[in-house]
């Protein structure tokens, strides 16, 4: 009798667990949402430029710089804690946000209209590199 418990009580444990998401494998993660095809402004016109793509327990991202049909996956993404994002972004705020970045680049869903050093995004959405931060629509 001891040991059914104990299974039962498991068995219970597992599927409260399930059900708030503390799965690791879970697609609930915010960054999930950052899975899409994103594209920017290119004289008046939007043009599809990158793609995020969820791979294993990470993010990759493909590309229409050289070509116009979608790379291999350039680099692999991570999800952006808050401190790296104050970094990126020089932004102390307590700003809502969600991104994912490589070394080279980040891909972030801020509240539309978020501003900082003379930047704004109408869309809520932006990719930021070595040049710095470019309004991104997600298509």
């Amino acid at each position: 009798m001891n040991t059914a418990l104990k299974w039962l009580t498991v068995g219970a444990s597992a599927l409260l667990l399930a059900a708030c998401g503390v799965n690791s494998g879970s697609s609930s993660a915010p960054e999930a949402e950052l899975v899409g095809t994103y594209a920017v402004k290119q004289n008046g016109a939007l043009k599809e430029l990158i793609k995020i793509e969820r791979q294993g327990d990470g993010y990759v991202m493909r590309d229409k710089v050289r070509t116009p049909e979608w790379s291999e996956p350039k680099m692999t993404m991570k999800p952006v804690t808050r401190e790296h994002w104050s970094r990126i972004t020089t932004d102390q705020e307590n700003t809502a946000f969600v991104g994912v970045a490589s070394e080279q680049l980040g891909i972030f869903k801020v509240p539309a209209g978020w501003r900082k050093n003379g930047f704004q995004t109408s869309t809520g959405y932006f990719l930021f590199y070595s040049r710095g931060p470019v309004e991104a629509y997600k298509l």
